[in-house]
């Protein structure tokens, strides 16, 4: 009896610790990609514009690559106001300015345009 027992405990030992460490919950990210585009021709993607996603105190800040994309990782689902500005110097300067908002979901990517116009 005694050797059965030194037989089982170990593999019960084994197997609840495998069950115990496979069952961790992952946490849940929360991914945006914001596109900011001229409203004035909509299939024209703006980069180096500066994005801003914000709410109450949490602020993310960054500019537009080469695609016209800023991409954020949050860690809490909410909603966000997005802006979009951009300095241009076609005759005079100006600043194209668009705001948007965002709602995260839960281990998805939430994609947003922004439409920047005067």
């Amino acid at each position: 009896m005694k050797k059965v027992l030194f037989k089982i405990i170990p593999a019960l030992a084994v197997g609840f610790s495998l069950i115990l460490f496979s069952c961790t919950k992952k946490d849940p990210t929360y991914d945006v990609v914001i596109t900011v585009k001229y409203l004035s021709d909509t299939t024209v993607v703006v980069p180096g514009a500066a994005v801003t996603i914000e709410k109450n105190d949490k602020r993310v800040e960054g500019v537009t690559d080469n695609g016209g994309m800023f991409s954020a990782t949050f860690q809490l689902e909410a909603i966000f106001n997005v802006h979009a500005s951009i300095d241009t110097t076609i005759l005079q300067t100006q600043t194209l300015y668009g705001s948007s908002t965002i709602r995260l979901q839960e281990n998805k990517t939430v994609h947003r345009t922004v439409f920047v116009s005067p």
